[in-house]
């Protein structure tokens, strides 16, 4: 039995569980060996210069065609009710800068080529902002607009530090918290090792332990970033690469690597990465009828939402062979679970809609187009966009290459409950969407399906998009109601596409 063939054969709940540990630690192929210990090869604080692994290698070229872009400055945001205590913040804050390699991090120039040096140390930015002398009304406005601004200011990667915090202060009890980090040294698993270390050392200190006392409370790390990249230029460099290459090669030929959707406006030679944003609020009763449908059929809500969204680009573009992107975590080793560092790698998930199915048949499609992708080890996405693309497709910067519509489910946290402090998320937007749409959704058990769409402004007007929302709803509303609606018997886009939305394109 292949790997596919087993994984088809869990239950939805079983599959859904593997999908969560998927995020973390990919299967190896059938045949294939599974992936080795990362070793410690950087020592305890991972001093010294590194490669950069190869997503980061993208990413660095990609800052270094616009230097001024922000859009790779990743945001966290939250109001805190409670007796904020800044000294012990700030206490809390170092050692974690101390604790992790990846914030102690700069991106030099060495003999032309860029590294990753970590260094002894790196004072972490703490800028604060007391408003409660102005009217009531006017300060979380006022908030809000201080730590926008401040999000958007670049870091300098040479120098850094490449992590910084910002505390508006509303009141006595209440404050906004903004946490930014550049995409270099972060990703979203490491945004909840952020807040859930940082929780343990600040209620430490705030209690009066020493600051040695309190580090003693976490684990230690068994690796740091640094021996992830030598890591992963061992395992997946030579013929590991070539192989996940070929099959990438095989699994996306035939497929359109540009994904045209009606629009607005003819796409510029560059992405200005300019967005705009709609807020997505599915509701608990048609979340909780997609996902009855989903359970039914032996698939996960992720695979349910993947195939509403293959029916929703056939219905805009009429193409058959579709390919929406996700992430995936990228920690393929137990060893690198807790550690801080840009792991974060995108996948493509591609499926052949032709033939006119049911959505029954599409959510299936769907199903094995996830297993096939999970059922594999992680190649770099910088890697496969070079297998599959091209160094044309790659260096082109009027687009994402292969994924411009990026699909993300998100796990719903709770807000925290500390003693001392309460943390609410807050919804931020920059500005910026580095893709043509973007759902960024969270599957939470009350709500729904809640989040948001981003969208490219470069080329969409906000009324369009919402239209496309607007088709997303209406999908979910008729495969819920009959499941073996055929894909031409399902809800159609009511615009029709501008003289900018030819859907011309291909490979």
């Amino acid at each position: 039995m292949s790997v596919v063939d087993r994984l088809q054969a869990l239950s939805p709940e079983q599959r859904a569980l593997f999908e969560k540990l998927q995020r973390r630690r990919a299967p190896a192929p059938a045949g294939a060996p599974a992936p080795p210990p990362v070793a410690r090869v950087s020592g305890r604080s991972g001093l010294g210069d590194w490669p950069l692994t190869f997503d980061q290698e993208r990413l660095i070229w990609l800052h270094e065609m616009d230097p001024g872009l922000v859009s790779w400055n990743v945001d966290a945001g939250s109001r805190v009710t409670g007796n904020l205590d800044l000294p012990a913040l700030r206490g809390a804050l170092r050692l974690l800068v101390a604790r992790h390699a990846a914030w102690r991090t700069v991106f030099p120039r060495v003999e032309g080529r860029r590294v990753q040096r970590v260094v002894g140390w790196l004072e972490p930015e703490v800028a604060r902002l007391d408003l409660e002398a102005l009217p009531v009304a006017r300060r979380r406005a006022e908030g809000l607009r201080a730590i926008y601004g401040h999000t958007r200011q670049p870091f300098d990667l040479e120098r850094g530090p490449l992590l910084r915090v910002a505390v508006v202060r509303l009141a006595a009890r209440e404050h906004l918290f903004l946490l930014t980090i550049h995409h270099l040294v972060t990703d979203w698993i490491t945004f909840q090792v952020f807040f859930r270390e940082l929780s343990i050392l600040y209620q430490a200190l705030l209690a009066g332990l020493p600051a040695s006392a309190a580090e003693r409370l976490l684990p230690e790390i068994p690796v740091q970033f640094p021996d992830f990249a030598v890591w992963e230029r061992q395992w997946i460099g030579g013929d590991m690469l070539a192989a996940e290459a070929e099959i990438w090669r095989r699994r996306l030929d035939g497929f359109p690597l540009a994904l045209d959707l009606p629009a607005d406006r003819p796409r510029p030679p560059v992405q200005s990465q300019r967005g705009g944003l709609h807020h997505v609020t599915a509701g608990a009763e048609r979340t909780r009828r997609l996902r009855a449908v989903a359970r039914a059929e032996g698939a996960t809500p992720f695979m349910a939402v993947l195939a509403v969204l293959y029916a929703l680009v056939w219905r805009l573009t009429g193409r058959d062979r579709v390919v929406v992107g996700s992430n995936a975590a990228n920690r393929p080793r137990p060893e690198v679970e807790a550690v801080a560092g840009c792991f974060l790698t995108q996948v493509p998930f591609a499926a052949d809609l032709g033939g006119d199915p049911t959505f029954r048949e599409l959510l299936a499609r769907s199903r094995r187009a996830a297993l096939d992708v999970y059922s594999r080890p992680g190649l770099p996405f910088s890697k496969l966009i070079e297998a599959v693309a091209g160094e044309a497709v790659a260096a082109d910067r009027s687009r994402n290459p292969i994924v411009q519509v990026l699909l993300l489910i998100l796990e719903s946290n709770p807000p925290g409950a500390e003693a001392a402090l309460h943390f609410e998320p807050l919804v931020l937007f920059d500005g910026n969407s580095r893709w043509d749409l973007m759902f960024g959704l969270y599957d939470d058990h009350d709500r729904g399906l809640d989040g948001a769409l981003e969208y490219n402004a470069d080329i969409f007007d906000a009324a369009t998009v919402a239209a496309f929302l607007d088709l997303f709803y209406r999908l979910i509303d008729a495969v819920v109601a009959d499941p073996d609606l055929r894909l031409s018997q399902l809800p159609a886009a009511p615009m029709s596409a501008g003289p900018a939305g030819a859907n011309a394109g291909g490979r």
